[in-house]
């Protein structure tokens, strides 16, 4: 696997550009933190994805217990966050979701795909995938 490590913030996110995948791929360990990390790992995703004329972004939740903090949510789910998505070249996103032995509450994947198209407006798919060789069959289709 040809990686190139974009950012990292140790138990919380590594964020990498996936060659195989074609996609900027956050791992997510937890996506609760207190400060700023979760913020400075969307914005270095975000400055390699424009840099690079990345199309594909996966974030990968699966193994996280803790959802984001509620100011991370409302930054993720506010205007300049949707500004920062509408202003890069991506076009397709991809949720792998929490697996039931994260402990992770999981109610909000089934709404997850139309808020993110929702959100981000025309031209951008978005898809919620179990394994990788969904994920590839995706975005690679």
């Amino acid at each position: 696997m040809n990686e190139v490590i974009i950012y990292t913030a140790p138990a919380l996110v590594t964020v990498t550009y996936r060659a195989e995948l074609e996609a900027v791929y956050l791992k997510w360990f937890s996506e609760y933190d207190e400060g700023t990390r979760v913020k400075d790992a969307v914005l270095a995703a975000l400055d390699y994805v424009r840099a690079n004329k990345v199309l594909y972004w996966v974030a990968d939740v699966s193994t996280s217990p803790l959802a984001l903090s509620d100011k991370d949510y409302e930054w993720v789910s506010g205007d300049e966050f949707r500004s920062e998505i509408q202003n890069s070249p991506l076009k397709k996103f991809v949720l792998i979701p929490p697996l039931p032995e994260s402990g992770q509450d999981d109610g909000w994947v089934a709404d997850w795909e139309s808020n993110t198209l929702a959100k981000f407006g025309n031209g951008v798919s978005a898809r919620v995938c179990d394994s990788i060789a969904e994920v590839k069959a995706f975005l690679l289709a």
